[in-house]
């Protein structure tokens, strides 16, 4: 900011540091022994007045109620110091922290929140999308339960601070840079096998790395950057994330994804200039495909064996005209075609109809034949989410009929010539006035 004279920030002293901890652990739990006060200033010492360490420990530490468990934590962070001598005093407190999470699926739900930029505010929805197509939540339950799982996973982890919620909305999270080294860390084995995290998001690449090294990756992440171009074929027999949104991507080589046989979730949302896919995009095993925001104008051919897909993500994808042979999707649970080209005509309502599983829907309507005929759909109207009659323009078309929706969030009408909608079984609403 060229301020001339910087002002050092301190970490806390004992005392102040004593009283942060303590808020964070509660009377009760300090007082539900008379040996843990004691042992619960050595555990605040190890934070070395750091008030990150502070927090997250001290959240850590809030449900143990136990004598034995406290002076587990003393040895534990003494033993961790010495084995992380050398490196910054707060990583033995985060392991810890990061150990003690108690549901196994938590701890790679946590360390997949590593793959984003620093600072970079996560969408919630989004984030438990890749957690339910990486496996980490069963996918084989409602759409509901698993969401259900995955909000509660996302608060263990805001309890334990180890990851920060936005304020306001409360819809995003994001982690703490200190938090992210860690995690970053922990993905690699402790150090052990750096490549297996390879992440480079918003590092200003212009250029993928080398496909020669890619051998070991289990999680890319390259979003966030400048590159143009994807070449080659890199050989990733372990890799199930490839995270390449908001890039500047222009073409696709035929071969690049031919060696990618476990990859479960590819992300290539918001490259504008994109226009192609390769027609030999063979992901047998992909499970997400996110292509909002680009400019393909056809679904490559190859994408039909990718049998095992449960979520695809066509919205605002403003050239693309039909998904016709999307009822091949036999596993699709979740289909988004919001603001895209690609309305809702009768050839995709037989299709969606086709298919078992699917549970969400987001799409526009322009066709009043459609509009007449979608309450006979019923698989397809239990899943619509999000729906848009926006320019409906038929002057016939007076009188839309809106079928029940138990999941409709989101309905967009305007620029349509109709002058009253009835919805089944309840009121009727005259466009044009206010309705209360």
């Amino acid at each position: 900011m060229g301020d001339t004279n910087p002002v050092e920030v301190s970490c806390l002293d004992t005392n102040k540091a004593w009283e942060l901890f303590k808020e964070k652990v509660g009377e009760s739990i300090l007082g539900s022994h008379i040996g843990i006060p004691k042992l619960a200033r050595k555990v605040a010492e190890k934070c070395h007045g750091l008030p990150l360490a502070l927090n997250v420990l001290g959240e850590t530490m809030s449900s143990k109620d136990t004598i034995q468990e406290w002076r587990h934590a003393v040895k534990t962070l003494t033993s961790n110091a010495a084995k992380f001598f050398g490196m910054d005093e707060i990583l033995p407190v985060l392991m810890y922290s990061y150990d003690s999470l108690k549901e196994e699926n938590v701890k790679p739900c946590f360390l997949y929140c590593s793959l984003f930029p620093e600072d970079f505010e996560i969408r919630k929805d989004m984030l438990i999308e890749y957690w339910i197509c990486e496996g980490f939540i069963q996918e084989n339950q409602s759409r509901e339960n698993a969401f259900d799982e995955g909000y509660s996973i996302i608060s263990s982890l805001l309890r334990a601070c180890l990851l920060l919620e936005e304020p306001v909305y409360k819809v995003q999270v994001k982690m703490h840079d200190v938090v992210r080294e860690m995690a970053l860390w922990v993905a690699s084995d402790l150090g052990e096998h750096e490549g297996r995290y390879t992440v480079q998001a918003g590092a200003g690449l212009r250029d993928i790395p080398e496909v020669e090294s890619w051998v070991p990756v289990r999680k890319m992440s390259l979003m966030n950057n400048e590159i143009q171009e994807l070449s080659g074929s890199p050989c990733c027999p372990e890799l199930t994330t490839l995270l390449l949104q908001e890039n500047k991507l222009v073409t696709i080589s035929s071969e690049f994804f031919r060696r990618m046989p476990r990859l479960h979730v590819l992300d290539l949302l918001e490259n504008s200039l994109f226009s192609v896919l390769p027609v030999k995009m063979s992901l047998v095993a992909l499970r997400y495909l996110g292509l909002s925001g680009t400019r393909i104008e056809r679904l490559p051919v190859g994408l039909q064996e990718s049998r095992m897909l449960i979520c695809l993500n066509l919205e605002s994808t403003l050239r693309l005209d039909n998904v016709s042979g999307i009822s091949k999707f036999s596993r699709l649970r979740r289909l988004g075609l919001q603001n895209s080209k690609t309305k809702l005509d009768m050839k995709l309502l037989e299709e969606l109809q086709l298919l078992k599983y699917v549970q969400v829907v987001t799409i526009g309507i322009n066709s009043c034949l459609v509009a007449e005929k979608l309450s006979s759909y019923d698989r397809v109207v239990k899943c619509i989410k999000k729906l848009d009659y926006t320019y409906l323009l038929d002057e016939s078309f007076r009188v839309l009929t809106l079928p029940i929706m138990d999941k409709l969030s989101d309905l967009e009408i305007g620029n349509c010539g109709m002058t009253e909608i009835k919805t089944e079984g309840a009121a009727t609403f005259h466009c044009g006035t206010e309705v209360p």
